[in-house]
This record gives structure tokens, sequence and C-alpha cells, in this order.
């Protein structure tokens, strides 16, 4: 096949996708099926739905502000670069996160207890490194670059009993080559 750029408001530019990872089995640190970029990409948001409530209290961002779940799960979004996050070629990875996924109703901090069925939608901006990057971050819906072969993938926390599933809300980068 072959590849083409189209003008920058051809609807594959401008329309949003989603790559979902699917529910996880019961299990500490469980990781997911990896995304792999097509094209050059921007990666908005993960939602993530508890599918059966943990054991495990964490305290993470949970898509505004740090707070304190009870009975939830946690994860990271890591992101590895292909071609390094210079264009060394040099494999280098990004971790945003940890998040929270629990009872949140857009304003709440502090404590939390969770309850199958909660959803959260954390939005990702800026670079990731280890630890808890996005509290304070833009609510700017304004996503992280991917580039052509990186990859995404959702690694969970600790708790051992808790069952989650994910999406990866995604656009092509406008200009991006795309199959014709």
């Amino acid at each position: 096949m072959t590849q083409k750029s189209m003008v920058y408001d051809h609807p594959t530019y401008v329309d949003r996708g989603w790559h979902t990872f699917g529910q996880n089995a019961a299990g500490a640190s469980t990781a997911f099926s990896k995304f792999v970029a097509f094209t050059s990409m921007l990666a908005f948001a993960v939602q993530a739905t508890l599918v059966t409530a943990g054991t495990s209290t964490a305290t993470a961002y949970n898509g505004t502000a740090t707070t304190t779940t009870i009975n939830g799960d946690s994860f990271y979004l890591v992101h590895v670069f292909a071609n390094g996050a210079a264009g060394t070629g040099a494999v280098s990875t990004a971790t945003h996160g940890p998040f929270n996924i629990g009872s949140y109703n857009g304003t709440a901090t502090g404590t939390q207890t969770a309850t199958a069925g909660n959803t959260v939608r954390i939005q990702l901006s800026g670079t990731g490194v280890t630890g808890n990057v996005q509290a304070g971050a833009s609510a700017a819906d304004g996503g992280i670059a991917v580039n052509q072969g990186d990859t995404l993938h959702v690694l969970r926390g600790t708790d051992a009993t808790a069952v989650s599933a994910f999406t990866l809300e995604l656009q092509v980068a406008p200009l991006a080559n795309v199959s014709a």
C-alpha cells in the first residue's frame, strides 16, 4: 500500500478513535496487550472501569486531584518510544501515573471508597516519568505525541483481586501519513 498525507481537516485527522485493552484477570501488576501506533498519533486519555472491586488502599491521581481510594484499583500508562524520545534510535520509556479507579464525582478529594462500575477518564498531557506526574497538570485535553512504531500499554497496580477494563482515546496527528 502507498502512504499519503491529506488536507489538515480531513476526517482522518479530526475524528477520535479508541483502542480497548479489554478486561484483565485478577492479579497484581497485570500488564495488558500493547497498542502499536501505525502512524503519528495523539493519545488524549485513558478511560478505566472497575469491574470487580479490589481490597487495597491506594493514593494516586484521580483526574483532578490526589486522593486515597479504598477497594479501587490503580494503574500506569507506559509509553515505549520505538526510536527513543529524542530520536536517537535507542528505545526509551515514559510512565504516566499512578492513577486511581474509584468513586469520583468530579470534585471529590480526600478518601473515597470504590465500587464495581466506577469509571474515570484520565486526560493525558505533558511528558511522563515514573510517579504522580499528572497531579496539577493542565486540564486541557492536549494529549501526548505518539510516533509511528511506539507502543502504549497499561500496567495495573498491586491489588490482587481487582478486575478492570481500559480504553485509550486516540487521534491521528494532523498531516500524518496514512495508508492510501
